[in-house]
């Protein structure tokens, strides 16, 4: 899962690529040319990986001294020199630079390998972050529709929990380009389309896909809150439909 590897974390924070897996390892083992490249790669991110865990465990350290101290200096207004804290302060500035010089390794040599690869070994199936260079704001599953243009979007448990919303890891609606923009319709089963239109709503269209699916979350966010009040889209206020989309 993309939280619990720092090398996808770091990846998507720079390029905006949402990878479910170190999808490079499938190369590795391969004839193929691009082989080299997924090798070089695999190494640096199994490096920078120990690189985030070594500099979690300094940083966390260096927090409790520097607690201590805070704490002596609070109770007495005194503050005596802390054995050790500039060897480690010292210590800590060298993780750091380390720790960027591989994450810069990283970057290129992630770049040189994307350039032969896609960011999804299926090509009906994309993963977006709600929130483009960050991940904190989860990530959307987006698999092709029946109609072959649209794309259905469920969002993760971080995704649904950045935005309130409590469909995780469920269908929330579909995304689809239109003359005005990207167009987003809510539901919770495609077959609502056809059985249950009632349960179908489609939302302002928005400039960018990732809008779009952010308006989805939003939308379910509002028809679980007090606020809806038993609206649709049409509806709503100018500012509450141009929240939607921000």
């Amino acid at each position: 899962m993309l939280y619990d590897d720092p090398a996808l974390v770091a990846i998507a924070a720079i390029t905006g690529d949402a990878l479910p897996e170190r999808l490079w390892r499938y190369d590795t083992a391969t004839a193929d040319p691009v082989a080299d490249l997924a090798q070089a790669l695999h190494s640096t991110a199994i490096e920078f990986t120990g690189s985030t865990q070594v500099l979690a465990r300094a940083l966390a350290k260096l927090g409790e001294q520097c607690q201590r101290q805070l704490a002596t200096l609070t109770s007495r207004a005194a503050l005596a020199r802390p054995h050790g804290l500039d060897t480690d302060t010292v210590h800590l500035v060298q993780l750091l630079e380390r720790h960027d010089t591989l994450r810069e390794t990283l970057l290129a040599s992630y770049t040189l390998w994307r350039r032969h690869r896609p960011a999804s070994r299926d090509p009906r199936i994309r993963y977006l972050l709600t929130r483009p260079y960050d991940p904190t704001g989860g990530v959307l599953t987006l698999a092709t529709g029946d109609d072959g243009e649209s794309w259905l979007v469920c969002p993760d448990a971080v995704a649904a929990a950045a935005y309130g919303t409590r469909f995780a890891e469920r269908i929330i609606g579909q995304v689809h380009t239109s003359s005005d923009g990207w167009r987003p319709t809510a539901y919770t089963n495609p077959e609502h389309q056809r059985t249950c239109p009632h349960l179908v709503y489609p939302l302002p269209a928005a400039d960018d896909e990732a809008a779009a699916c952010r308006s989805l979350l939003r939308w379910w966010a509002l028809r679980d809150s007090p606020q809806w009040a038993n609206r649709t889209p049409d509806q709503l206020s100018t500012e509450e439909r141009a929240a939607l989309v921000a």
